[in-house]
């Protein structure tokens, strides 16, 4: 067995009984992360697919592959969520944040095992805040679009398909500036916070605020 799956189980494994034994947002919240922890799993298979028969560098996959793969495993369990349930708009925002925190809760496990490096903290408080705000930020940036349309069902397709574009590019920014290091590397861990911090601010405006 992978140490990825190995690493899934130990995570997902708590999350469900969690989720079995709460009831209501709280089990929804926790079901949806072991989606995002099964999503992220996924997408370990998935980018190795790809990026093994591609003849680009890691560089190149790692900007134009793997961010449209992460973000299209991250956002399709929200879409059926949408399609299916027809929840409350707060309740898809919460959705796809559960999902993002999930995806990034078993990549940041997955990265700190495997990682050389000899400050093992330094490189999870700085995961923590980077890679682990950008699932989470972009998952609420993808919730609260899919909200605001939610109503309106002939805009649901286009919203959708515009919502992951960004949520894409985003994602592929902040892999460039990772990559490409020393200053623009700050650059790209802040980049996330940043988001956040804008979604927040723009979630305040009381245009955005929903009203079921």
């Amino acid at each position: 067995m992978s140490l990825v799956v190995t690493l899934a189980l130990a995570v997902a494994i708590p999350l469900a009984i969690a989720a079995f034994l709460l009831r209501g947002g709280a089990r929804l919240f926790l079901a949806f992360m072991l989606v995002g922890v099964v999503a992220c799993l996924l997408s370990a298979y998935v980018n190795a697919y790809f990026i093994s028969g591609d003849t680009t560098d890691q560089l190149d996959a790692n900007v134009r592959l793997v961010p449209i793969i992460e973000e299209t495993l991250k956002a399709l369990p929200v879409f059926f969520f949408l399609a299916v349930f027809a929840p409350r708009r707060d309740d898809i925002v919460s959705v796809a944040i559960a999902v993002g925190l999930g995806f990034a809760l078993l990549e940041n496990v997955s990265y700190l095992v495997s990682a050389a490096d000899a400050n093992l903290l330094a490189v999870a408080v700085v995961r923590g805040f980077a890679t682990g705000v950008l699932h989470a930020a972009c998952g609420a940036l993808l919730g609260y679009g899919l909200g605001l349309a939610a109503k309106r069902r002939y805009l649901a397709g286009p919203v959708a398909l515009s919502l992951l574009c960004v949520t894409s590019t985003f994602h592929a920014l902040y892999n460039l500036f990772i990559e490409a290091g020393d200053g623009w590397a700050v650059t790209g861990y802040l980049l996330p916070i940043a988001l956040a911090v804008v979604i927040v601010a723009v979630r305040r405006r009381p245009v955005f605020v929903f009203d079921d």
